[in-house]
């Protein structure tokens, strides 16, 4: 073979992997997003040390969820709790324990596509949407809860669940989003954010990943926007929460343009030296005192 054709034949071979790896990395790392691994975990009353009641509802799509109710004082009050990506329900307890612990009763449940919750895959927000207004919904048919003291609370994707479904929802009368996106077109992009070692090239493979997980999921991820959404919770109150460290997926940047959309009554906590959905655990006291401080306010004041 002459160097030539050597050359060609190189040429092709090259180029059809590197046409391979721009769709083929796209494709898979999309998938791994939208279909998280299945924790099919429950909350025990040994794991949550109170009654737990496992119940059922469906998303107001009629997607069929399973949750876990830990009753409160009997006064009412409730509190929803959304998770993050890749979680379940039993996994975003703890974090909400000392809700319960000051009287809330609490809600917490398995987004669609994670744990023992119906559907195939998730979008990492638009479609949970469906699935936290469906929870609130069941509240609202409980006789042990009080249809105008519910509260909503989420981090990472439940975070832009709780903006989300707030701001469709009338039911939920106050909302705190910890760690949240401002904009999914943006998510993607930073998901897909990549380059060259101590160089200055890089590049996003966002928009690849955007159309790829549109193929998995049938939803236009990038045009769901908590930013264009949060005006819409006013007058009812939102608190925004943000790790100082938290500058990946979801960064200082979006809590503070979240917050300048907000209209009043809203808060804004940056937590000094926290990363990503871990402000509780840097600032427990703080952290715990401020949220139920905001909850007492909204829902028992």
């Amino acid at each position: 073979m002459s160097v030539r054709k050597w050359l060609k034949a190189l040429g092709v071979v090259l180029g059809t992997f590197l046409l391979v790896y721009l769709f083929a990395k796209p494709l898979v790392h999309s998938y791994y997003l939208v279909r998280a691994p299945r924790r099919r975990w429950d909350l025990t009353q040994e794991a949550a040390g109170k009654p737990v009641e496992r119940v059922s509802f469906q998303a107001i799509d009629g997607v069929e969820l399973v949750g876990w109710f830990v009753p409160g004082d009997g006064s009412g009050a409730a509190i929803v709790i959304s998770h993050g990506s890749h979680a379940n329900g039993p996994i975003a307890y703890p974090g909400a324990a000392f809700l319960n612990d000051a009287g809330y009763s609490i809600l917490v449940y398995d987004n669609r596509g994670h744990g023992h919750s119906g559907g195939k895959a998730t979008t990492l927000g638009p479609r949970e949407v469906r699935d936290l207004r469906g929870a609130v919904a069941y509240l609202r048919s409980r006789p042990d809860v009080d249809p105008e003291r519910i509260g909503a609370m989420g981090c990472s994707m439940g975070s832009a669940v709780t903006i989300g479904a707030a701001a469709e929802d009338p039911a939920i009368k106050a909302a705190v989003a910890e760690a949240v996106y401002a904009d999914m077109s943006e998510l993607w992009d930073r998901f897909g954010y990549t380059g060259i070692r101590n160089t200055s090239i890089h590049w996003t493979w966002g928009p690849l990943l955007r159309l790829t997980a549109w193929m998995w999921t049938g939803e236009k991820v990038g045009a769901f926007k908590p930013v264009a959404l949060i005006g819409q919770i006013s007058p009812r109150p939102v608190f925004i929460i943000h790790s100082e460290h938290d500058n990946g997926a979801c960064t200082v940047s979006d809590a503070q343009r979240l917050y300048a959309a907000a209209d009043e009554p809203k808060e804004l906590w940056i937590v000094p030296g926290a990363g990503h959905c871990s402000a509780h655990y840097y600032q427990t006291e703080e952290y715990e005192r401020r949220i139920l401080d905001f909850f007492d306010q909204w829902l028992r004041g």
